[in-house]
């Protein structure tokens, strides 16, 4: 025999029980006198279909069987004793890099993307079995001839580079695809068994060069799907498939095409075949993939596919199947990058780079990996610590400068020792350029300095990561390319965004994988996330030769064919499950989304023939699949939660926003300090009041000094307070110009004030008061008095200063009892205050803007509080009724989800 045999299928059968049933049929002879087949060697095209094939050779023989090897092509060629050895892709990426720094064609900063596209370009000559021409001349002219130009310089060079590159690298070591081949081609020229193949489609050069070969020796038969096989079109479901896919070209419009369907089949196989679900969001698609599964589960479908092809719907549709116990086992995995474990690495990397910079500080020490040896109570209260310290401090970054700063305070020591690991970790992390291995022992020896191996060992995804490492260590031990920090990172950076993690402590029924993993599999019913023209599109090729007329030319696959590949998955996706559903999101960031191309024909197609578009639009979905929608929330809370004592600024959000309120003052999750690594203006004012402090303590009568001296002093003062700001950012004497524009207005304002009886006599006094409540508790009003004045007849005035306009001052003080802080600072302060005003310290002149009646403005709001606090002890709820200005900068908008159900409402 001098050729394989081919054997092609209909792909709307179980492809993998027919071929059992064939290969059984052609060892019939053999099994008559034992049940054995181990002399025979079964070729799969994915490990996935092994298991499946196993169990349908056992079925259809109907007995135990003694089973032969059922191997992918790479394993056949890995587990043979002379395997011809390759060249790690690590190893030989870095050989590439070292050869294009070596010639200096491009710059530093994208030689990594070059070489991983050049690989992908070199594997894909190798496994479509492509020779470039013997020299860089003959090149450039067949690239020329693809482009339709002549003596282009571009092309030349294009040719050069990937010629000389081709040419350096067949000259080394093999790469793993080409040690495959040859491996393979050794394993054929001695085959002793008969060989059975199954594909996926049409066998690609390099495999069906190996099947020829091996069938020189012994017997081999290959199993091909196959559209256009009379048996498949005759079945409605793949007849009416291939009128709205044709498999050949054709010049036949859709209506035709449709017409001859309704005639040859009357009643449509795809009505409660497909779906087509446009859903208005990401939560709604999310929403209607777990209304889908659980309507098959219901139904007893126990092999659901969740085809994935828009990742993040997937993992939100996942996230809220578990929430309902439906667990997903995940065949394609997640991209290392994405992982705790990898986010450790690269916060690590970051303190490094940039110092300790506190926000990458905090990322870093807030890993569950790090100082694992530590117990869960103490590592939280180094970290909280340690934030706190560094919050107050306003420490922005430098490891010495944190260790010197905590060195001086008595109540950090949990925070020092904190410090203390990862200045141990950093310092035998040397930053001069090396090999890479040497950089990965560094990292390696990082880890354990922060005690986070071996949390890393006991999480799955870490396990992931240090095998990585190690294993890239092992391979890139002789390598002696030297790589600076930043180049080194580039290249791990790109390690862990190839690398997948795969969970594979998940065993379920419903499982996520990809469109091209689902060939030759039956499933109950499967659902596509993401069928949108984005998602579900064929791949697109790597820059390099990235265009079609020269890849054609070269014999490379076109997008044309990737197309038609994609399309026969598609086909035999629905051909091979009950059941298929297609979901996609009809708007993004503002504009319509549309669906798949070749998903729209089908359904064009069926409209014309059937009078049915197979979409089902969701307009208004929740997480559980309730198209009733939600309410805002408005939790109420039992007396012993509210808290005992309240300020001003608390007041001012429970008028706001109830639900602002209850998960700030009840539930603790206000923002904490954060620090400031530019001046705003909240630090401005603060600068401003402490400076006002500071001047009025030395000069309580500014009557009594000359205006020259009050000028030096304020001056003075404003220089001390501004000075670390401006030593940290030069461009914070803007902050400072801005405030001693206003010193002689200032001056000027507080002489007049002066003039008319009142004298100042404090600032940022603390005052308390209990209130009264129904139920026989009090509440505690406490708050900080800016500034407190009195005149002669003992008459006492609140001041509060403000950075800000007259017209937005006026515009608080008009606003209907809304604004509170007056109030409550004359509740504060008692009956004595007949004058409370806001300074406006930035127009010009200075000037004060009173409350029209103080006294009636504090009895309003007292009256209101303990009103509105008795209600809240009774049980009353919090509501989230918050309006735009209050909504806009409110931290807590992502919790009360005020976004999400303000657009259901526009949906609605």
């Amino acid at each position: 025999m001098l050729e394989a045999e081919q054997c092609r299928l209909p792909y709307a059968v179980d492809f993998v029980a027919e071929c059992a049933r064939r290969i059984i049929d052609a060892r019939r002879d053999s099994l008559l006198s034992s049940a054995d087949l181990s002399a025979s060697l079964i070729v799969v095209p994915n490990p996935a279909v092994a298991p499946l094939l196993r169990a349908a050779l056992a079925g259809v023989a109907g007995r135990t069987l003694l089973l032969p090897r059922i191997l992918t092509l790479g394993q056949i060629a890995a587990s043979a004793p002379d395997a011809v050895p390759f060249l790690p892709d690590s190893l030989r990426q870095l050989v590439l890099y070292r050869e294009l720094k070596s010639r200096g064609w491009f710059h530093d900063g994208a030689l990594w993307e070059i070489c991983a596209e050049l690989i992908t370009l070199f594997d894909e000559l190798t496994r479509n079995a492509i020779v470039l021409p013997p020299d860089e001349a003959s090149f450039a002219a067949q690239l020329e001839q693809a482009y339709g130009l002549r003596n282009s310089q571009s092309l030349r060079f294009e040719a050069q580079v990937v010629h000389a590159l081709w040419r350096a690298e067949a000259a080394g070591q093999a790469s793993r695809q080409m040690a495959t081949l040859q491996t393979l081609s050794r394993l054929a020229a001695s085959a002793s068994v008969p060989l059975y193949a199954l594909c996926e489609g049409e066998p690609t050069p390099t495999e069906a060069a190996f099947f020829h070969a091996w069938a020189r020796r012994q017997s081999a038969l290959v199993f091909v799907p196959d559209r256009a096989h009379r048996e498949a079109s005759a079945l409605p479901v793949c007849g009416l498939l291939n009128h709205a896919w044709p498999i050949a070209e054709t010049s036949a419009p859709l209506t035709d095409r449709a017409d001859a369907a309704a005639a040859a089949m009357p009643q449509s196989p795809l009505q409660d075949r497909v779906r087509l679900i446009g859903a208005a969001s990401l939560e709604d698609e999310a929403a209607a993939v777990a209304s889908e599964v659980r309507r098959w589960l219901a139904a007893g479908k126990r092999r659901i596919a969740l085809v994935a092809m828009d990742r993040v719907a997937a993992r939100r549709a996942r996230a809220l199947l578990e929430r309902e116990n439906i667990l997903v086992e995940d065949e394609t995995g997640w991209k290392l990058s994405t992982t705790r474990a990898a986010a450790l690495v690269d916060a690590w990397l970051e303190v490094v780079a940039a110092d300790a910079y506190h926000r990458d500080l905090l990322d870093l020490v807030k890993s569950p990996f790090v100082c694992a040896d530590l117990s869960a109570e103490a590592r939280r209260e180094a970290v909280l610590r340690l934030e706190s310290a560094i919050a107050r401090h306003n420490l922005m970054c430098g490891l010495r400068r944190y260790e010197s700063v905590l060195a001086q305070e008595a109540d950090y020591p949990a925070a020092r020792a904190l410090l203390r690991r990862i200045a141990a970790a950093r310092s035998g992390m040397a930053m001069n350029a090396a090999a890479p291995a040497e950089w990965l022992s560094r990292l390696e020896q990082a880890l354990e300095s922060l005690g986070a191996v071996s949390a890393l060992e006991a999480d799955e995804a870490g396990r992931t990561l240090l095998d990585l490492l190690r294993t890239r260590r092992e391979e890139l031990a002789g390598e002696p390319l030297r790589l600076s920090f930043g180049a080194w990172r580039d290249w791990l950076n790109r390690e862990l965004e190839t690398a997948a993690f795969v969970d594979r402590g998940i065993v379920s029924s419903v499982t996520m994988t990809h469109l091209a993993a689902t060939r030759l599999r039956r499933f109950d019913a499967a659902i596509i996330i993401g069928a949108d023209r984005d998602n579900l599109a064929p791949p697109v090729p790597r820059a390099v030769f990235g265009n079609q007329a020269v890849r054609a030319e070269l014999g490379l696959p076109t997008g044309l064919e990737a197309a038609a590949r994609m399309r026969d998955d598609l086909a035999m996706l629905i051909a091979n499950c009950d059941e298929v559903s297609a979901t996609w999101q009809t708007l993004r960031g503002g504009e319509a989304n549309l669906l798949a191309r070749d998903l729209a024909t089908l359904s064009l197609l069926h409209r014309r023939a059937y009078g049915h578009d197979l979409h089902v639009q969701v307009t208004r979905m929740r997480a559980r699949g309730d198209s009733a929608g939600t309410l805002m929330p408005a939790p109420g809370v039992a007396a012993d939660r509210l808290p005992q004592r309240i300020s001003a600024s608390g007041y001012a959000s429970l008028v706001a926003c109830p639900y602002q309120f209850y998960a700030r003052r009840v539930l603790g999750l206000a923002e904490s300090e954060a620090v400031s690594e530019a001046l705003e203006k909240r630090d401005y004012g603060e600068f401003v009041h402490g400076i006002l402090q500071r001047f009025h303590a030395q000069y309580p009568l500014l009557s009594e000094h000359a205006d020259e001296t009050l000028s030096a002093a304020l001056e003075a003062l404003t220089q001390e307070t501004f000075r670390r700001a401006i030593n940290a950012n030069f461009l914070e004497h803007a902050w400072l110009i801005r405030w001693k524009a206003r010193i002689p207005d200032y001056i000027a304002w507080q002489r007049e004030r002066e003039q008319v009886g009142w004298r100042y006599e404090g600032g940022e006094l603390a005052r308390a008061l209990p209130l009264p409540l129904e139920d026989g508790s009090t509440l505690t009003l406490d708050g900080r008095l800016d500034r407190l004045d009195l005149d002669a007849d003992g008459r006492e005035a609140v001041l509060d200063y403000k950075a800000q306009s007259k017209q937005a001052l006026r515009q608080r003080l008009n606003s209907g009892g809304d604004d509170v802080q007056l109030g409550v600072y004359t509740i504060l302060q008692g009956e004595a205050v007949s004058e409370a005003a806001y300074v406006a310290l930035d127009e010009q002149p200075v000037c004060a803007l009173p409350l029209d009646d103080p006294q009636a403005m504090a009895q309003d709001q007292a009256e209101r509080l303990m009103a509105t606090f008795s209600a809240l002890r009774r049980g009353a709820p919090m509501p989230a009724h918050g309006v735009d200005s209050v909504c806009t900068y409110c931290e807590i908008r992502g919790l009360c989800r005020r976004d999400y159900h303000a657009e259901s409402e526009e949906g609605a």
